[in-house]
């Protein structure tokens, strides 16, 4: 059993159905990106467990197929070039997505600095209350991708100071345009993104 998945993984039937679904789906991605929003894409798409595990196929793929046809002969260099140029490309997204940071540095002339503007999303709830007479808080923060056109439902359950407490997302809206009418004027307020969040405690 363990051989045939072994000689699957280096088959050129995965190869093929591999280097059809991956660009479809980048694809499909793409024009959700444009119908939806960038938020959205990552979490149907490039941020799926799916998608990572047709890029961790590819890499056992390609160096499958370098075992299999012998590419390490140097007759065969160019070939073995362009496998090892895509296994490169591959872990390299993945050191992006899991050990690198993306973000807006934003330096005007003369200055510098070491604060940049994560391109990751987190949610940070602030818990205020007393302890022994003493006003104390505790932070909680949690990486997330949000979308309006995404069901999150997720639950945070924590607990502070021995009280267990628990906070349950309801809905969340972006580019939300909220208009106030005070006679004569009209003043707009816009909000970028909301975020509805019900606490219970129990």
């Amino acid at each position: 059993m363990k051989e045939k998945f072994l000689t699957y993984l280096a088959s050129n039937r995965l190869m093929s159905v591999l280097f059809i679904a991956f660009p479809t789906a980048m694809g499909i991605g793409t024009f959700l990106e444009s119908w939806y929003s960038t938020d959205a894409a990552k979490i149907w798409i490039y941020n799926a467990w799916w998608f990572e595990l047709m890029m961790v196929l590819f890499v056992f793929s390609f160096i499958g197929n370098m075992i299999k046809y012998k590419l390490f002969r140097k007759e065969k260099w160019a070939v073995l070039s362009i496998h090892l140029s895509f296994v490169l490309i591959l872990v390299g997204a993945f050191i992006t997505r899991y050990i690198g940071y993306e973000g807006v540095m934003p330096i005007q002339e003369g200055e510098s600095t070491n604060i940049f503007l994560s391109e990751k999303t987190y949610l940070e709830v602030l818990v205020d209350g007393e302890f022994d007479g003493q006003a104390l808080r505790k932070p909680i923060t949690e990486q997330l991708l949000l979308s309006e056109h995404v069901n999150h439902d997720f639950v945070i359950k924590d607990d502070f100071k021995g009280q267990d407490f628990s906070v349950h997302f309801i809905d969340y809206l972006e580019n939300v345009l909220v208009k106030i009418l005070v006679f004569p004027f009209l003043f707009k307020i816009i909000i970028k993104k909301i975020m509805y969040l019900n606490k219970n405690e129990t």
